[in-house]
């Protein structure tokens, strides 16, 4: 059995440190330190997302709920006044003269 571990520790591979790549192959591109700074902070938002604030209660309600309704409203309100046959016909209901 002593043999075996021995063989399995000789074969298995010594850890090697990653090659450092270069971004774009071997052109001289660098980092945006403004976008660095916009992924970290997008990476950690998890972390940093509190909903028992009231305002982010409030926001989120706004978000999800108020705003798609307005908009409903707003385009449904106008598909009603137009006067465009194709978005409404003008059938008549049925048994009416």
């Amino acid at each position: 059995m002593s043999a075996a571990a021995a063989l399995r520790g000789a074969l298995r591979a010594a850890p090697r440190a990653a090659p450092r790549r270069r971004m774009g192959g071997l052109t001289n591109v660098h980092k945006n330190a403004h976008v660095e700074e916009w992924n970290g902070r997008r990476e950690i938002t998890e972390k940093t997302f509190d909903v028992g604030r009231p305002r982010t209660v409030a926001t989120l309600l706004a978000t999800i709920v108020a705003f798609p309704f307005v908009v409903h409203h707003v385009v449904k309100s106008e598909l009603d006044t137009s006067k465009n046959n194709c978005i409404n016909p003008k059938t008549k209901a049925i048994g009416t003269a």
